[in-house]
């Protein structure tokens, strides 16, 4: 049965064969579009919601989404069953599709690596026949479109141009003329269609025709830009005038080559020391260098990025070159002249007078390192290229600006995620690199011990390689956790004294200085103040507190070119970041003085009020959305606290806190945020307003509270509602200490405590509150006994949730239904309901994500699911070490014990559950869980252990770290067996 395809070079329609399927109205077909374009990539929810409503969405636009999605399944799925649009976080993807553009794009690649023009012909022409009208021509007003619309007609109209060539290759250039006629008028400043109108004119025997579309071209070019034409078409105009042989018929591969002789290669210095994560991008650049039409290739990039290492790579494979291969390195001082005629004397063994660029030879590469060193490099590169047929590969810091350049960045080598697992993380380029020259270094390195600090050193360094090879160099006298403390303040340590390293990279601060010195006095600037930033920032928010810079946007475009700032991924919106060197080498350069105090001060100004936003939508339905932004500025407001604190102003400090801990609370900055609050508790002990410690008191009730420190919630509860908070905080602290006072076995007073929350919430706008107290009451009859209330409790609690839009609290209450359908043991329920809570927590929600992962292994389990039983669980041990939740460590045990006792494995089984035990102690107050599977399941393996069922729980209790090492290594062995 043929696949469905999905059609985007047109109006939006699928097609199976011949027959069309309706895919419903404009937002569905633009979720279609969406999804095709990105396959088999997630598409987020933000992005969707940013897609199809742009700066208006609907109040609740995330179940208009899920309608539309549920629509397009359904209209795909009568077309062919096998096409799923699945739910995956953060949002949705599509497989079992084709598309009409990704045909096209295979059909150009296609016609790139075709060998004759014929071939390059037919791929063309087919490729071009897929398109029906403009790309998405009835989505152009929906707000994904535009960008898209603008890429794919750009693709499609430069394969029509290199249709063109290739028809004018095969003779075809009397039927192009009337063509190229209309499209010169569409797109009259693309020169390439003038110079093929010139071209088929000339070649038609219309020589006049040819100079007066020269004529119109230069007319047009001047009204439309304010520019002559380029140099390209001048040269194909000296032609025409010259009647040139080679403008009668194309110039082959073969010609060129044939003109002069093989000579050896030159000999180019080689790396010494071994290079990571670069193999792709040297596979591509030489594929660039052998394309006929690639004349120039600069290598871009800050100063250590690894532009001479790579250049060195590529060029070592003379084979394509057989004139030869040549290398010079620039330097402020060099002549261009000279260094011309030492270019001539390496490949023809003349240095060719006064004309050494004539005596240069074709099929020749010639490799020019650290071209910013020039006053006039792009002039230099040009009279090489328009001079000669040689093959030009340039390193430089920025582009030269031709118009026959191909500038590709050098990008840093990757680095490891916050949370990437230990064979993950030794297996990204940088750190094996940083590994590999601590080991040249030291003579050894324990990796086991070092690894997250060497995860944690490339990250700063941002996978700079000169700076990780300045860094290793000191592996045999200093850590990576004391290396890293170290350039956080200073970049003298990274230097080396190595003979064989160039004198501009034996110390990074002079690299990076090079870059700053030749920067514009007001780039200067701005990149000072821009050191002010913890990591990462937005536009508006650098335009929000650097009011005085002019030029702002323009001015951080140089330094983007540069490469000192660079684009980073967010979850939300497009920011920019300093690069970690560089943010220690400004603060290590630029005295601290009362400039910097009051853009501190405008900074933490602007976030906070930005905070007060994010905490505001945080439980509606812009919660994700307001999370993301808050993730992408904490360090920035983590410091604005600590500095607060650091200078004894507890007035900043709990009004920064009082708007962050909420924040921090569903971010998972627990210990951080705790830790604060403890600092401001003891800085208002020495003074301080009663509202100032209710409102600190009440932040870490919250911040205990999901750190399982039950005790210590209900008491900073209880110091809350004594400081006499607002009514609605009063109520916030109620349900907290209610919530404690149940954990502790207080049940009558915890429920009284709860209903008095609700009470105090009615008629208040104080949400959460009531979605808290409902919660709690419901734990409250859950403890009682009386589970059908705990059940409606938790139903009421959805329903008031789903009304507020709260997707954190969704997702909670439906992993809490969960919890309940495996108590009333019903598996399957119970894994459909934890299934949504963790697709709708995704990345976003990390508490709400563990809970729901524990659960969704519990059913799992119970169902006989291992593959899914096993990965669930990895994935909330993640969790659980980025929140700190005891309780939550403790079920995660408890759980994978119910695994090894399903799998007949009962002194693992055993053991997982006394590691619980000790982590975080089961509620009803002996060794026995509470929960039915998991009771059912202990009691199973201490029966398969018999009388060594007590050794082995004493094993457990006494060693819960290698107890869950095990465990981890058990679950990994089965997922690698499943994918085997």
């Amino acid at each position: 049965m043929p696949r469905v395809e999905i059609r985007l070079l047109g109006p939006v329609e699928a097609a199976v064969g011949e027959t069309t399927v309706s895919l419903g109205p404009p937002r569905q077909r633009a979720v279609a579009a969406m999804l095709a374009l990105a396959a088999p990539e997630v598409v987020s929810t933000d992005r969707f919601v940013d897609g199809l409503w742009g700066e208006q969405p609907p109040d609740r636009p995330l179940p208009a989404l899920q309608v539309f999605v549920h629509g397009l399944r359904k209209a795909l799925a009568a077309a062919d069953p096998s096409v799923t649009v699945e739910r995956v976080a953060p949002g949705y993807r599509i497989t079992g599709i084709q598309t009409d553009a990704a045909r096209f794009e295979q059909l150009v690649q296609q016609a790139e690596a075709a060998t004759d023009h014929a071939a390059t012909e037919a791929a063309l022409r087919e490729a071009l026949g897929l398109v029906r009208g403009p790309a998405l021509a009835d989505l152009v007003d929906t707000p994904f479109a535009a960008p898209e619309c603008v890429r794919l007609d750009e693709m499609r109209l430069l394969a029509l141009v290199n249709w063109y060539d290739a028809r004018l290759h095969l003779g075809e250039h009397a039927s192009l003329i009337t063509d190229l006629e209309l499209l010169v008028r569409e797109h009259p400043t693309r020169e390439r269609l003038w110079a093929q109108l010139m071209t088929a004119q000339y070649r038609a025997d219309r020589q006049a025709d040819a100079l007066a579309t020269y004529a119109r071209a230069r007319d047009r070019l001047a009204d439309e830009l304010g520019i002559d034409p380029g140099h390209a078409l001048q040269q194909l105009e000296l032609a025409v005038l010259r009647h040139d042989p080679d403008l009668a018929a194309p110039v082959t591969a073969a010609r060129r080559t044939a003109v002069v002789a093989p000579r050896p290669p030159a000999r180019l210095d080689t790396p010494t020391t071994p290079t990571f994560g670069r193999d792709e991008l040297v596979a591509d650049l030489r594929g660039r260098l052998v394309d006929p039409d690639i004349r120039v290739v600069t290598l871009t990039g800050p100063g250590g990025s690894g532009k001479s290492r790579v250049a060195a790579l590529v060029a070592g494979d003379g084979e394509p070159f057989p004139a030869g291969v040549v290398a010079f390195a620039a330097s402020e001082g060099t002549d261009d002249g000279q260094l011309l005629r030492e270019i001539a004397r390496a490949l023809t063994g003349s240095d060719g007078g006064d004309d050494p660029i004539g005596v240069l030879p074709a099929d020749a590469l010639v490799v020019l390192d650290n071209l910013e060193a020039l006053d006039d490099a792009s002039a230099l590169v040009a009279r090489l290229v328009d001079g000669s047929k040689v093959t030009v590969l340039t390193t430089s810091r920025l582009p030269l600006r031709l118009r026959a350049e191909h500038a590709v960045p050098v990008p840093p080598l990757p680095v490891p995620a916050p949370d990437t697992g230990r064979d993950a993380a030794l297996a990204t380029p940088s750190v094996a690199m940083y590994v590999n020259r601590a080991v040249a270094a030291a003579g050894h390195f324990d990796t086991e011990r070092e690894w997250p600090d060497v995860a944690r050193l490339v990250g700063f360094l941002d996978g700079l390689p000169l700076a990780i090879e300045l860094a290793a160099t000191h592996a045999a006298l200093l850590s990576p956790g004391q290396i890293l403390e170290s350039i956080q303040t200073s970049l003298d340590v990274l230097s080396t004294r190595a003979v064989d390293v160039p004198e501009r990279q034996r110390t990074l601060a002079r690299t990076i200085d090079w870059s700053y010195q030749r920067l514009e006095p007001a780039a200067q600037e701005l990149l000072d103040r821009l050191a002010l930033f913890e990591r990462s920032f937005t536009i508006e928010t650098a335009q929000a507190v650097f009011t005085d810079v002019p030029d702002l946007v323009d001015t951080l475009g140089q330094l983007i070119e540069v490469r000192l700032v660079r684009n980073v991924p967010s979850r939300v919106g497009l920011r920019f970041q300093v690069l970690g060197t560089v943010r220690a080498f400004l603060r290590q350069r630029r005295a601290r003085g009362p400039e910097l105090a009051a853009l501190q001060d405008r900074l933490t100004t602007y976030l906070h009020e930005e905070a007060r936003r994010w905490r505001s939508d945080l439980d509606g339905p812009q919660g994700l959305v307001a999370l993301g932004r808050y993730d992408d500025a904490a360090m920035d407001l983590d410091a604005a606290v600590d500095r607060a604190l650091a200078a004894g102003d507890g007035v900043r400090a709990t009004a920064l806190i009082a708007d962050v801990a909420d924040l921090w609370v569903s971010s998972g900055r627990l210990v951080d945020g705790s830790t604060r609050v403890t600092r401001l508790l003891e800085l208002l002990d020495s003074g301080g307003s009663d509202g100032a410690r209710a409102a600190a008191h009440l932040a870490a009730a919250k911040l205990h509270h999901q750190l399982s420190h039950f005790d210590r919630s209900a008491d900073e509860s209880a110091r809350a509602i004594a400081a006499g908070p607002a009514r609605g905080d009063d109520a916030w602290a109620r349900c907290l200490q209610a919530n404690a006072l149940l954990m502790n076995g207080d049940l009558a007073g915890g429920r009284q405590l709860a209903a008095e929350a609700l009470a105090l919430a009615d008629g208040v706008d104080c949400y959460p509150v009531p979605a808290i107290a409902h919660s709690t009451l419901a734990i409250g009859a859950a403890m009682a006994g009386e589970f059908d209330v705990e059940r409606a409790h938790y139903e009421q609690r959805l329903s008031v949730v789903t009304e507020h839009g709260d997707v954190t609290r969704i997702a909670d209450t439906l992993n809490v239904l969960a919890e309940i359908a495996l108590d009333n043991d019903d598996p399957a329920g119970a894994f459909a309901l934890a299934t949504e809570s963790v697709e709708l927590a995704g990345a976003a929600l990390p508490n709400e994500a563990r809970d729901a992962s524990i659960s969704l292994a519990r059913s799992a389990a119970a169902t006989g699911d291992v593959a899914t039983c096993a990965r669930q669980l990895l994935a909330a041990f993640t969790l659980v070490d980025r929140t700190g939740q005891t309780f939550a460590l403790g079920q995660t045990l408890r759980t994978g014990g119910v695994l090894a006792a399903a799998l007949g494995e009962a002194d693992l089984a055993v053991r997982c559950f006394a590691a619980g035990h000790q982590v975080a102690p089961s509620p009803s107050g002996t060794e026995e869980p509470i929960e039915a599977d998991l009771a059912e399941a202990l009691s199973r393996a201490r029966a398969a252990l018999g009388d060594a069922a007590d050794r082995t729980w004493l094993l457990g209790r006494t060693s819960p770290d290698r107890t869950r090492a095990a465990l981890e290594a058990r679950l990994t062995e089965l997922l690698a067996t499943e994918a085997g």
